[in-house]
């Protein structure tokens, strides 16, 4: 669709999407969103403007209670509080079971050994939403829910840096935290 970013900005500006607050406090950057249409993570429909993008989230559960990424520490050291199941971008062409597992690897630096994921237990669902980290982008999010059994993750909050950070990625640090499974809008 776009050759370069410079295109991409132009798109941008054509549709009144208003970049100005982009890469302030929580939101990306027009780079980041570059990145996901180069990667094959997000696509950009042209009438009406708009954002698709395929997410993978995986449900841990102990007891009565499942793993959320609470906060996110930024490169810039804004912080951005989220209440998720680890979550990931799916690349194209990789199944969301595929993307789980590389979710888990990534996000929480659990070993292949240590998942069991439980595919009885997919179910998809699609929102249209204002996007957080590029607002005035209308976004269609397909969310690919799985639930997994995790072996080995601390009992406690923990926080778990970002690896990807020196490929770009603006998120520095996560917190991980065990909340009571009826705080998760995902049960």
């Amino acid at each position: 669709m776009f050759k370069t970013i410079n295109e991409l900005i132009i798109w941008l500006n054509q549709h009144d999407i208003d970049i100005s607050m982009w890469e302030e406090g929580n939101a990306k950057s027009v780079i980041h969103l570059w990145d996901e249409i180069a990667s094959g993570e997000t696509t950009l429909l042209d009438d009406p403007p708009q954002r698709i993008v395929h997410v993978v989230q995986v449900v841990i559960r102990r007891e009565r209670q499942v793993l959320l990424e609470a906060e996110q520490i930024m490169e810039n050291g804004s912080r951005r509080f989220r209440n998720q199941p680890p979550s990931e971008k799916l690349k194209p062409e990789e199944s969301y079971l595929e993307a789980a597992v590389r979710c888990l690897r990534e996000e929480l630096g659990v070993a292949g050994e240590a998942i069991h994921l439980l595919p009885e237990s997919y179910s998809p669902r699609t929102e249209l939403l204002d996007s957080y980290s590029y607002p005035g982008l209308l976004t269609e999010y397909t969310f690919h829910m799985v639930e997994a059994d995790v072996h080995g993750l601390p009992e406690e909050p923990f926080w778990r840096e970002n690896d990807a950070v020196l490929m770009g990625d603006p998120v520095k640090r996560h917190l991980w935290v065990w909340r009571d499974d009826r705080s998760f809008i995902g049960t």
